[in-house]
């Protein structure tokens, strides 16, 4: 890629997972001369609208996603799978009208899948290479990978956002024999100097889909809400939401900064998260350890959850167990030293 050439940067909108961990592929190709256009929806767009106001942003065309209370055997899952399918056609040809609007000269999908384009270059990021994760029969798992390929294969490249072998963290989501790229695992936390603060709570970063989000940050509060003598701290993960009534040992922020939001994972005393990929980069970057609770029957964190306890020495927690859990006598050691490293530059090869 040509310094000085426009690259539109566009993350999925599930969560802001893929637009957080797009922001040091942003401060990259920025750093590097590009003039980078961000695409988006939802929350992730406006997540990325305030972490870089100086750099023109469009709306894409979204499909929401909702897992429903029984996750991937439920009909709200199963409508907005057809929505996401309709909405790859439909954002494809809203992409090849906006690069020729905004005379752009790469496109960078994250996850995107119809994020390409037949007038200029597009490459695609991805740690889900393998859908074979414990959830889905030999060959529903193989049908959904040869389908992945298949639109994988429309760009010019596929980069993954990890390391190889023993330093992995997707473990076999990542395996393929297709040809990628890695990059090493990103976080917009790497190399950041963070500032600790008083450490006397536990943390609780509300991540995902409704409903299960709402779901999880209910079953939490409830819990500390009947142990008055423990602090909790909510990262609530949304942009405007209405304001909470909580008793005086639980506080909240909805949207709060980077900045802020490293100092509270580093200063925390215990950390409660979902087993989202971004998440745990996340604590890689800053070196903690958590307590994870997989959003249920999404087979990916689920899977991911068992790996991070098995390999890194994380705790793991079902979210339909988490009402009869006993939080305040949990232990584990919160510190994690992760040889982490990531390799941007590859994005200049091409």
């Amino acid at each position: 890629m040509k310094a000085g050439s426009k690259i539109l940067v566009a993350p999925l909108d599930w969560g802001l997972g893929h637009a957080s961990r797009c922001v040091p592929i942003v401060q990259f190709l920025v750093e590097q001369g590009f003039g980078v256009i961000i695409g988006g929806s939802g929350d992730s767009l406006v997540y990325l609208q305030k972490r870089f106001p100086n750099l023109v942003s469009v709306e894409l065309p979204s499909a929401k996603m909702n897992y429903g209370k029984h996750g991937m055997i439920s009909l709200p899952f199963m409508f907005s799978m057809l929505r996401f399918a309709w909405n790859i056609r439909r954002e494809h040809r809203f992409l090849e009208k906006l690069v020729a609007e905004k005379s752009i000269d790469y496109v960078f999908s994250d996850n995107r899948l119809g994020m390409y384009s037949s007038l200029v270059p597009s490459f695609y990021m991805t740690h889900q290479l393998n859908f074979d994760t414990g959830f889905m029969n030999r060959f529903s798992a193989r049908m959904m990978k040869r389908l992945h390929r298949r639109y994988i294969n429309k760009y010019r490249c596929c980069f993954v956002p990890d390391a190889e072998d023993e330093l992995s963290l997707s473990g076999k989501m990542s395996d393929s024999e297709m040809e990628a790229r890695h990059l090493g695992p990103l976080s917009r936390f790497y190399g950041k100097t963070v500032e600790r603060i008083e450490s006397n709570f536990d943390l609780l970063l509300l991540s995902g889909i409704e409903p299960q989000r709402t779901l999880l940050e209910n079953i939490i509060i409830e819990k500390y809400s009947s142990m008055p003598d423990a602090r909790l701290h909510i990262i609530r993960g949304v942009a405007d939401w209405a304001e909470l009534s909580l008793p005086s040992n639980i506080t909240y922020e909805n949207a709060p900064s980077d900045d802020r939001i490293a100092s509270l994972i580093v200063s925390a005393r215990w950390i409660f998260c979902r087993s989202g990929y971004s998440t745990l980069c996340d604590l890689a970057a800053l070196g903690r350890r958590a307590v994870l609770m997989p959003t249920p029957r999404q087979p990916e964190q689920e899977y991911l959850a068992e790996r991070f306890r098995e390999k890194f020495g994380f705790v793991t927690v079902a979210q339909d167990d988490l009402p009869q859990a006993d939080i305040e006598n949990i232990s584990y050691d919160s510190v994690w030293k992760y040889d982490y490293w990531c390799s941007l530059s590859e994005l200049l090869k091409l």
